[in-house]
């Protein structure tokens, strides 16, 4: 297995492990937030940032993605959302952050429902997309790598980036920016 291609399946695989420890079936259902998980999820993130656009390129269709199962992916998308709005630390400290921030200067324009909703809508597809090519990568790493890198930049990019801003916007009490829409660079330098 190529380098670049191993460290996109470690990492894949750490985030996926993450999700499901996160989600409590790593460790059984009321277990409640696994300690310090926004700190783990702020290490991990850029980490899967570096892999995917260090992956070989470019691949041959952009537009080629296959939608996940719907019905699990609400039911992940409503779990985590109904986790992260019971992490009361965080809710706690981004209305602290809030009060006490020069920058805001204006009523907040989302709730902290809506903002778990975004944020577990960005970990949900994430981790499909990133399940997606686990599953490929023993066998046939080479098309692993390959689904990954196409539905990073045609699916998952943006969440990425918007999980990102996400979790260092609501732990400082601020907002998360709404990122612009997400597309296919022109040209993807071919990678070793």
């Amino acid at each position: 297995m190529p380098l670049q291609c191993a460290r996109m399946a470690s990492v894949a695989g750490q985030y996926c492990a993450f999700i499901e420890d996160l989600d409590g079936r790593g460790r059984g259902r009321g277990a409640g937030l696994p300690a310090q998980w926004l700190r783990r999820l702020e290490k991990l993130l850029p980490r899967l940032h570096v892999a995917v656009i260090a992956l070989l390129g470019p691949v041959e269709d952009p537009h080629h993605y296959r939608l996940h199962d719907d019905d699990q992916r609400c039911e992940l998308f409503l779990r985590l959302t109904t986790i992260l709005q019971s992490d009361r630390h965080l809710w706690a400290n981004y209305q602290a952050n809030y009060q006490t921030s020069w920058q805001t200067g204006g009523a907040r324009q989302a709730s902290p429902q809506e903002l778990c909703e975004r944020m577990a809508d960005n970990m949900t597809d994430m981790y499909f997309d990133l399940r997606q090519g686990l599953e490929l990568v023993r066998e046939k790493p080479l098309l692993a790598a390959a689904e990954w890198q196409r539905s990073f930049y045609v699916h998952w990019a943006r969440h990425l980036l918007d999980a990102e801003c996400w979790l260092y916007a609501v732990d400082a009490g601020g907002e998360p920016p709404q990122l612009p829409a997400w597309r296919w660079p022109d040209r993807v330098v071919s990678r070793v």
